[in-house]
């Protein structure tokens, strides 16, 4: 049995090495794959609608093959009317999205998308400051424009880049920031667009091949899709641009 036990803890040693390694070469691909990014932006003199797009990496479509194949890009495709201003970055967390709004000045828009709370999920963010950088983000957001859409991550302990425990502990912590986001988002009367899934109806985790980015972690261009569609569903987007 003592020989037993050895060779079960070894064991246990030796795959925590193996998924740590791996999860090393993830987030280094991931890093590569952020540093190559950009936040895709148009400029049309002529447009009759302007959006300001505010956020963490997902705003600017980090992992996505090509810009164009970005949230943004999808938009700017659809609607040609539209002009975009893209002040997301990679890893900014929801008090980094507070002062990019600030970053636009006195300027006024027609419709501010946020995608903020995956990296204060990431990096464990105090709840209780979290839920205040909310509100204070939210209620800037609406300063900025008479309608705003917020999403934030899906069920990001779903991600193929974690592994048991700590896959279970952020799926924990998604549904946790999540219901902040959700409630802070109703009480100012602000569209949420809702991509969170719990495992067995999460596409992403079903065919990870597909929509993630190499890293797992990030959403690749079919993710963005996905999301896209997502966001015509579940808000105004269509009707507040389109008009």
């Amino acid at each position: 049995m003592k020989y037993v036990a050895l060779a079960l803890v070894i064991g246990i040693v030796f795959l925590g090495i193996v998924e740590l390694s791996i999860l090393g070469m993830r987030i280094s691909r991931g890093r590569r794959i952020a540093a190559a990014s950009r936040p895709y932006e148009v400029q049309r003199p002529e447009a009759t609608q302007s959006l300001l797009i505010v956020g963490d990496s997902t705003g600017v479509g980090t992992g996505a093959d090509t810009p164009e194949n970005s949230i943004a890009g999808r938009i700017a495709s659809d609607f040609t009317n539209t002009t975009i201003v893209n002040l997301s970055g990679n890893g900014a967390k929801v008090r980094d999205v507070c002062a990019q709004l600030q970053e636009t000045g006195g300027r006024t828009f027609d419709l501010v998308i946020v995608h903020a709370g995956a990296n204060d999920v990431l990096y464990f963010s105090p709840i209780k400051t979290l839920r205040e950088s909310v509100a204070i983000m939210l209620e800037s957001a609406r300063r900025k424009a008479d309608h705003v859409i917020f999403l934030s991550s899906g069920n990001i302990g779903l991600a193929p880049a974690f592994f048991p425990p700590i896959n279970w502990i952020y799926t924990c912590r998604t549904r946790k920031v999540r219901r902040i986001l959700m409630n802070s988002a109703a009480e100012r009367g602000i569209e949420y667009v809702d991509l969170f899934r719990e495992k067995g109806d999460d596409p992403f985790s079903a065919n990870p091949d597909l929509f993630y980015a190499r890293d797992f972690l990030h959403p690749g261009s079919e993710g963005y899709r996905y999301w896209y569609e997502e966001i015509k569903k579940q808000s105004s987007l269509t009707k507040i641009l389109g008009s």
